[in-house]
């Protein structure tokens, strides 16, 4: 696949290094020199300095035998014009725009055949958004995602010291669960992500994921040792009223919480107060300590740090760790603060980059592939894919197949109905199957679902 990329910043340079790993023929476009720079050091991709729109410049980045563009630079206009270009003097097939303007965004009718030449429209502050109400629902995980129409969850979460989960087995953890069907296919030991084993041992700290139903999902929180709270009953305080807060707040407010935010923008907080139906709105800078305390930090259930300032949503988050809030989600952009958040002790982190680049892969692939999403550090994919009646992974024990390293079928919906897998499971046609594997291991695993040419 030829692949043409705009905008080298994190996002751009995600999707990138992702696609080069996968072997496409990838060209990056930006102005800037030195992100060129680092793109070309890291990866073997060719790049273009200049102008993303430019019909010049784009023809210098070869557009025309272009299979796909993504446009990510961090210009809403130019990402749209640059599409508009792509597609009347390049005719590339398909056009893919990140969007931060939620004025664009909410207008589904500008993009279409006869309109703006988008295919797709990702937006980082709603995925992000989305990622934190899923985290909010499910308030004692780390990560919560939903497949197969929100029939199977994947939770992250932390192990608590005491949690029925510590110290015991991978082949152990149904019966830990009190026989609720649960598969571990992701595990995090000091920092080192990977799919494991049915001998790994879980420890205290280490951070997983767990498949299971949607419908066990609370049951196994509880058996956990992990709490959930009924979201009527929840306080919460939202730092930052951006684009992402005033989002996240718009659904809290539909779940009936009791929402205060804190804005440091004095326009921008009127301006939220005016269009916020029950929030409290405050003025006020979340790094006062007297402020915090005369709203009652230390009584929240929750603690949103959802500023643009990647600094102030971490050091918000560490005060109201100090004052003992049970569930703080930290909203991070920039990858170098991955690890250190880690280390500093905040559990729950949302990057707006990491969503995006999701949502951007799960657009692209090819076959049966459904949908995609990105585990950890990123380094983990988990795949939904049909099962059809050519696939190479139907009729054989998953024991006896020949998986790609480090991949796990985590669980299958079938008739309507979860099945948690085990070594004698057989995938069978029509079902809607969890893949989770290594993020070098995509393309393999894809084509375990292959169509081949008999099915037609």
């Amino acid at each position: 696949m030829n692949v043409l990329i705009l905008g080298a910043g994190e996002v751009g340079f995600s999707i990138a290094q992702r696609l080069a790993s996968e072997n496409c023929n990838v060209v990056v476009v930006d102005r800037d020199p030195q992100l060129l720079k680092k793109v070309a050091d890291c990866m073997d991709v060719k790049t273009v300095c200049g102008h993303a729109s430019l019909p010049s410049v784009l023809e210098q980045a070869n557009a025309a035998n272009a299979d796909l563009l993504i446009a990510a630079t961090t210009n809403d206009e130019v990402n749209m014009m640059a599409c508009q270009v792509a597609h009347s003097l390049f005719k590339v097939p398909t056009k893919l725009a990140r969007v931060r303007e939620t004025e664009y965004v909410k207008h589904a009718k500008l993009c279409g055949r006869d309109d703006l030449p988008i295919d797709l429209i990702i937006s980082p502050e709603t995925e992000a958004a989305k990622a934190i109400i899923k985290r909010f629902q499910v308030s004692a995980a780390a990560d919560a995602q939903d497949f197969a129409d929100g029939r199977i969850s994947l939770v992250g979460l932390r192990i608590p010291p005491k949690s029925a989960l510590a110290g015991i087995s991978l082949k152990e953890t149904t019966e830990a669960m009190n026989d609720i069907p649960v598969m571990v296919v992701a595990h995090e030991h000091n920092q080192n992500w990977r799919v494991p084993s049915g001998d790994a041992v879980l420890l205290a700290g280490d951070t997983i994921y767990v498949a299971m139903a949607k419908a066990h999902t609370d049951m196994f929180m509880d058996t956990a040792g992990l709490h959930c709270e009924e979201h009527a009953s929840r306080h919460v305080m939202l730092v930052g009223g951006g684009h992402v807060g005033y989002i996240v707040a718009q659904q809290l407010e539909a779940l009936n919480v009791s929402l205060k935010m804190i804005e440091f923008n004095a326009e921008r907080a009127e301006w939220l107060a005016e269009h916020l139906e029950n929030a409290t709105v405050i003025h006020g800078d979340a790094m006062d300590r007297q402020l915090l305390e005369e709203e009652n930090v230390g009584e929240m259930d929750d603690f949103l740090a959802l500023t643009n300032d990647d600094e102030t949503n971490i050091l918000a988050s560490l005060i109201a760790k100090k004052y003992k809030v049970p569930h703080i989600v930290t909203l991070v952009n920039r990858a170098i603060y991955t690890d250190l958040i880690a280390q500093i002790g905040l559990d729950i982190t949302v990057s707006p980059r990491l969503t995006t680049v999701s949502s951007v892969l799960s657009h692209i692939r090819k076959g049966r592939i459904l949908g995609m999403s990105s585990l950890g550090d990123g380094s983990i994919e988990v795949l939904e894919a049909e099962a059809l009646e050519t696939s190479d992974i139907l009729d054989t024990p998953l024991r006896e197949l020949d998986l790609p390293a480090e991949t796990v079928v985590g669980a299958i919906l079938r008739d309507g109905e979860v099945v948690i897998p085990d070594g004698d499971t057989r995938v069978q046609a029509h079902d809607l199957v969890l893949m989770v594997t290594r993020s070098s291991s995509v393309m393999a695993t894809e084509k375990l679902f292959e169509v081949h040419l008999e099915f037609f």
